[in-house]
């Protein structure tokens, strides 16, 4: 007989979860020595439980007998045992803590590590606060399914063990009595569990939607407030709050309502061990320690009959999450080092592009048959509409894509031919929004070079125009900027993203609309201190202000239509009518 269609999706679901258990198993492999030692801990401390509840029960025995001096023995032995199991408990609690904060850091800075990895192409469609949920909440998830659960797992088999052992040791009958309520709970389980590996997977994908949300808005506080839309805004974020709490308290509906009615069974379980224990006093002198250690063991195996039954429930809220983090790790790079690569050497620093065309999927062609040529030492402009393909070439240039078709030499070596490393430490970027840490300055230039010296940096701070402003901080170097610091200005982030492209001291440069968000006076200081940068380096300059490109060797006009025109400004003005048209109409802007 073939399985029925609710067995073949049980047997898949157990499968996806062996295939994302093993996945992160290797986090905590690294701490296997202190694993075994937690074991160890977890059955010392089950063995002395075992002892103390046999304990408690020997004096009233005794007391019924008139045995007065063996209750003293009796009550002394069980100070000591409660002192070891103490121990156990303390050890096993602090080591299974250090193991779990361990296991997430690892898993943390891995994920983090493979985002950085991927970049930003691969990984573009992710929001970043739905990012931070799965680095954080779903990460404790993980922690919890590949370490916590089966440490407790663990504790209630030996518990259950020893604890039926002792059920049976004392009396054969009423332990059978109480194994009758086995199937009841396996039932229950069966109801609640797949119900709440559905609701926990919506709840985490709602709660993530409600942190990318709130990281978006904060992050562009003054664009709500220039648009008066706090009051929308503040809406938004209550649907989508609602929708998280919406699925939140099905969650916790289906937890509670698990663990009330588990507990009502395990009391209905114990009134009828009761009933029949009177009835085993009555006839078959069934001595009145023995039913108190009976009645202790078995309330005592209601935690690992609860901990069995709720494992599943609290498994399948944990898978949830652990798919949210798996599939970070999923995310594929576009570009990728070809098996044999090679670290690039930059002998000359000239740039070739043959025949390339590119096109993001699903859109129109950004460029079509390129044929360029930048020679060493040379500054080209990158200029034209937006979205005609300027950042693109750049990009393609570092590999963050590669393109359909044809191919770009640096120094005749195919870029695609060398590793993606040794290709992007030969370019310094600068942003229109440079990368600035929320730091030291200091932390920031050693960022880029973690080799600095001192007088390394406070010569790229003075070439950038930096060290000025530096120098009248309270701290120099050492002067935290942003969050929780001192707030510099634009044009200053500029100087200090300058500074650290000076220390790396790549042969190419790329500038990003570098000056585009600065006024006049910060425009002029920076692109002196850019001048001096890209003395002597192939330089990249994308800008939309024509003003900013008239130094510029040569001037690439991105058409639009996958086409580059080369000339020099001069050129372009005379004999490119779009490219006239665009700089006339800019300088009656600006005039």
């Amino acid at each position: 007989m073939s399985d029925t269609p609710q067995q073949g999706e049980t047997v898949v679901q157990r499968s996806q979860f062996w295939q994302v258990f093993r996945h992160f198993l290797p986090y905590a492999r690294a701490d296997v020595v202190f694993v075994s030692l937690v074991i160890g801990t977890i059955v010392g401390l089950t063995v002395t439980n075992t002892a103390m509840v046999w304990l408690i029960g020997l004096p009233f025995d005794h007391l019924h007998a008139g045995r007065f001096d063996q209750v003293k023995s009796v009550l002394l032995w069980l100070i000591l045992v409660v002192v070891i199991n103490q121990g156990f408990h303390f050890s096993s609690t602090l080591m299974g803590n250090w193991l779990g904060l361990r296991f997430v850091g690892r898993l943390r800075q891995a994920a983090l590590r493979h985002l950085f990895d991927v970049s930003a192409p691969g990984a573009a469609h992710l929001q970043k606060g739905d990012v931070l949920a799965r680095l954080s909440s779903d990460v404790d998830s993980v922690q919890n399914m590949v370490l916590e659960v089966p440490f407790f797992l663990v504790s209630h088999l030996l518990t259950l063990f020893f604890y039926c052992g002792m059920l049976f040791w004392i009396d054969w009958y009423l332990a059978l009595v109480a194994l009758m309520f086995v199937p009841l709970i396996v039932i229950h389980q069966g109801l609640f569990g797949p119900r709440k590996r559905k609701v926990s997977q919506r709840f985490f994908h709602e709660a993530g939607k409600l942190l990318a949300f709130e990281e978006q808005a904060l992050s562009n506080l003054r664009g709500i407030s220039s648009v008066r839309g706090e009051t929308r805004m503040a809406a938004r974020h209550g649907e989508c709050y609602e929708q998280a709490r919406h699925w939140g308290m099905k969650m916790r509906w289906l937890d509670q309502g698990f663990t009330v009615t588990l507990a009502a069974m395990i009391y209905f379980c114990g009134i009828v061990i009761v009933f029949v224990g009177i009835d085993r006093i009555e006839s078959h002198g069934f001595g009145i320690g023995a039913m108190v250690s009976f009645l202790l063991y078995l309330g005592y195996l209601s935690v690992p009959v609860r901990g069995f039954a709720q494992a599943p429930m609290q498994l399948q809220g944990d898978f949830g999450a652990a798919q949210r983090v798996l599939a970070i790790f999923d995310l594929k790079p576009e570009t990728q080092d070809i098996v044999d690569a090679e670290p690039l050497v930059v002998t000359e620093g000239g740039i070739r592009f043959e025949n390339v065309d590119f096109a993001y999927p699903g859109g129109e062609p950004l460029l079509q048959g390129v044929n360029l040529e930048v020679r060493a030492g040379e500054t080209v402009a990158l200029v034209g509409a937006s979205g005609a393909g300027k950042s693109t070439l750049a990009r393609l240039l570092m590999r963050f894509h590669d393109p359909q078709q044809g191919r770009i030499t640096i120094d005749g070596t195919d870029i695609c031919t060398v590793t993606i490393a040794s290709l992007r430490e030969q370019f310094s970027v600068i942003w229109q929004t440079p990368f600035i840490m929320h730091d030291t300055i200091r932390t920031n230039l050693l960022l880029v070079k973690p080799d600095a010296t001192e007088s390394q940096m406070v010569h790229a701070c003075e070439v950038s125009g930096a060290w000025q402003f530096i120098t009248a901080l309270s701290d120099g170097l050492d002067t935290r900027v942003g969050t929780g610091g001192v707030e510099l200005s634009g044009g200053q982030y500029q100087r200090i993203a300058i500074a650290q492209a000076m220390l790396m001291d790549a042969p190419f440069l790329i500038m990003d609309e570098a000056t585009s968000a600065l006024d006049s006076q910060s425009e002029k200081e920076v692109v002196a201190a850019l001048d001096t940068l890209r003395t002597g380096r192939t330089t990249f300059v994308i800008a939309h202000r024509y003003s900013s490109i008239r130094n510029a060797d040569r001037v690439f006009y991105f058409n639009g239509n996958g086409s580059i025109t080369v000339g020099t400004h001069d050129e372009l003005y005379i004999s490119h009518p779009e490219y006239k048209v665009a700089v006339l109409w800019q300088s009656d802007n600006e005039a």
